[in-house]
């Protein structure tokens, strides 16, 4: 089995200049949609709808005409600065286009613990978009994470965002629920349904790790679980993981 991710693995993931450079040079060499895609990790629908970026905002419309505008355009102009379109494009919908050249001011900034507000300045970006950019790099896990790191204003929306969340941190708990192993529910036909709370992720780990243990034993077929981290009062806010495993056989 190949190692490699399958194509769209990274569906909801950001999309970074170097992931539209490598659109663009596959557009140049010619490759078909469903090979960029699978080369990117992506759908081909999300690859189609990254394509309105690259190309000015009126030229055309429907995904097949913009590909074939694109590469049409790539052929006859091997200048073409499809980046400064999707800087106007970003800017258009009041978003943020994050150049090669941004990011790796970005880490600069990181690794030299640049103070965040001039961060931002250097950036001309806010401090949030900034602390957002950081984390999506794999720099930090959080905006919290960022403000402990390279320090914010006191009182900015940054720095009550992160005193925020860590707030929130604190309070939360973990939320284990497995299907296919527990108690069993006579409600539910007899199925089995495990229900517990955990003071943190790598005890919420441990325990499911246990009953996936303890499943093998006893030869269960795949179990379905759901991980979530919750705040009291909140029930979207938080991570949340799910999956279905099938338990190791025992030995």
């Amino acid at each position: 089995m190949s190692e490699l991710p399958q194509a769209g693995g990274r569906e909801q993931e950001y999309w970074f200049d170097g992931d539209y450079a490598q659109l663009i040079d596959a557009l140049r060499q010619g490759a078909e949609l469903a090979d960029i895609a699978a080369e990117l990790q992506r759908s081909v629908g999300a690859v189609e709808g990254r394509l309105k970026y690259l190309i000015p905002g009126d030229a055309v419309r429907g995904a097949r005409a913009r590909e074939s505008w694109l590469r049409t355009k790539l052929a006859d102009e091997p200048d073409y600065d499809w980046r400064a379109v999707a800087l106007r494009n970003y800017a258009a919908e009041e978003r943020r286009y994050w150049t090669a050249t941004d990011e790796r001011e970005l880490i600069a900034g990181w690794r030299r613990r640049t103070f965040l507000p001039a961060l931002a300045e250097q950036l001309r970006a806010s401090d949030f978009q900034v602390a957002r950019q950081l984390c999506r790099l794999g720099l930090a896990a959080s905006v919290t994470e960022v403000v402990e790191h390279l320090g914010a204003a006191p009182g900015s929306t940054t720095e009550v965002r992160a005193r925020m969340n860590a707030d929130r941190a604190a309070a939360a708990v973990w939320v284990l629920v497995v299907d296919g192993e527990g108690t069993r529910i006579p409600l539910f036909d007899g199925q089995r349904r495990h229900i517990s709370l955990h003071a943190s992720f790598d005890d919420a780990q441990q325990r499911l790790d246990q009953l996936l243990r303890q499943a093998g034993r006893r030869n269960r077929g795949e179990l379905r679980w759901s991980l979530a981290e919750r705040t009291l009062g909140e029930d979207t806010y938080g991570a949340t993981h799910h999956d279905l495993t099938r338990p190791p056989v025992a030995s």
